[in-house]
């Protein structure tokens, strides 16, 4: 007569050669096929099976799906010293691990792992040894980070006496003795633009103080007096920009000193020939891109300290070559200190008055080239040097765009009136910034830089295109 459960014992051993192993398991246990002998050597090859996959699953860094199986391995029955030695060998791979995390910076993922290997009940002298030892340096990092170096490197050599043999800790301890000099540097900086009321300088060393130590207090109080000081702050998108160039003029350099600025040019035109002749002379002063944003327009973008205004014909060299009746090198805005300042070489006019010497340009000049080329010079941003140039007469650049960026250390792009670009309909400002001859991007949240994804920040190159959830933008080198 044929029995019931031999057919549930086919079904598991089915089960066992499609390698579904948990479902033979089941099978017996729930059938109680494990009560029989056949059954019960059935159950002990699933068992060595699972044991013998967690072990494959840890060697490739499974880790946590190697113990699940070593448990279900445990559960089904397995040979209590098979058991037993996986457990220790996994001990000792999340220790390593855990080790690693530490040599690569990231404390708190140490911990965490940590605590992993401790719910597997592993309680032996080197766990508890590099329990204390973790701890020890996640509490120096929180104290590298206040800015209390001091304080950490109490803890780092707490932690080498612990564990003498992870020189990693001694590497920890070096940089956080320089950090606390480069910190001790920077905190002077600081102290002396605040007693000053330098606020763009204070706005400059107390960020560079948060890079070093992200929750340094004073650093933070110091930033947030500095927005304070101008009224304005990046991410405020209903600023409307009323005393914008008011809180610059109390940043700026009230007499900016130039070599040459009170000296007149040549109260008579230059011969045209002698001066547009020189086209290999004058090379553009630094890198120029077109920046396009989506939905709002193009721009062209030149990061020099002097800017060279004139015709795009050919050899001129001009950083911005404009498509009207003006010279080749009609005209050149230079960047000092936080002033502009404007060099006539043809007619130029500002605000309706015709100049022949270098002639500060503040927020809202008109300048006129020529006859009719009419630019409107902005500096939008006060915590920010860059300007722009709007175009108020019909002329463009060459190739188009819709008005020209002189950037210095940053270019902001967002909703508010502040920012060099606006741009009405996203959510949050987008900041570019330049870090030695490297662009940067930065914006809350993850967004695309030529294809790969980024979190808050990351370099971009003069032809990329960064791509976020509500905005667009690509560059492209001139």
């Amino acid at each position: 007569m044929f029995q019931p459960w031999r057919l549930k014992l086919r079904e598991a051993e089915e089960a066992l050669r499609s390698g579904r192993l948990e479902e033979a398991g089941r099978l017996l246990r729930t059938e109680g096929l494990n009560e029989f002998l056949p059954g019960k050597r059935l159950m002990e090859k699933v068992a060595v099976q699972i044991a013998e996959r967690a072990e494959r699953r840890v060697a490739v860094g499974q880790t946590l799906d190697g113990w699940r199986d070593l448990e279900t391995a445990a559960q089904f029955g397995a040979n209590a010293s098979l058991v037993d030695g996986l457990r220790q060998r996994f001990v000792q791979q999340g220790l390593s691990e855990v080790e690693a995390y530490l040599s690569a910076g990231d404390p708190q993922a140490a911990a965490e792992r940590l605590a992993h290997v401790e719910c597997q009940h592993a309680s032996s002298r080197d766990v508890r040894l590099l329990k204390e030892t973790t701890a020890r340096v996640l509490a120096a990092q929180t104290h590298c980070h206040r800015g209390e170096f001091a304080e950490g490197e109490l803890d780092l050599t707490a932690a080498i006496a612990l564990r003498p043999d992870l020189k990693v800790l001694d590497e920890l301890r070096k940089a956080c003795r320089v950090k606390a000099e480069t910190s001790s540097r920077l905190a002077g900086k600081l102290h002396g633009a605040m007693t000053k009321a330098d606020w763009t300088a204070a706005l400059t060393h107390a960020e560079a103080l948060q890079e070093l130590c992200p929750d340094h207090p004073v650093a933070a109080v110091a930033r947030r007096q500095a927005w304070a000081a101008v009224g304005t702050n990046l991410t405020d998108r209903n600023a409307n920009g009323r005393g914008t160039f008011a809180a610059r003029q109390n940043l700026a350099i009230a007499s900016p000193r130039v070599h040459g600025m009170n000296q007149p040019i040549d109260g008579n035109p230059r011969d045209s020939n002698a001066r547009d002749s020189d086209t290999g002379a004058s090379q553009p002063s630094g890198p120029r891109f077109l920046l396009w944003v989506d939905g709002v327009g193009g721009y062209l973008v030149c990061q020099g300290d002097e800017i060279a205004l004139g015709q795009p014909v050919p050899g001129g060299n001009v950083d911005v070559p404009i498509l009207a009746d003006v010279s080749r090198r009609h005209a050149f805005i230079r960047r000092d200190a936080e002033s502009y300042l404007i060099e006539p070489r043809r007619d130029v006019r500002v605000n309706g008055k015709a100049i022949n010497t270098l002639t500060l340009l503040s927020d809202g000049n008109l300048i006129e080239l020529g006859d009719g080329m009419r630019l409107r010079f902005r500096l939008p941003h006060p915590l920010s040097r860059t300007a722009r140039l709007e175009f108020v007469s019909h002329h463009r650049t060459q190739p188009s765009t819709d008005g020209v960026l002189l950037m210095a250390e940053s270019c902001v792009l967002g909703p508010g009136s502040r920012s060099h670009i606006v741009c009405p309909n996203w959510p949050a400002d987008v900041v570019l910034f330049s870090q030695g001859n490297q662009l940067h991007c930065r914006t809350s949240g993850r967004f695309q830089i030529d294809g790969v994804e980024v979190d808050g920040r990351g370099p971009i190159g003069r032809s990329s295109q960064v791509v976020g959830e509500d905005f667009s933008m690509s560059l492209e080198e001139v």
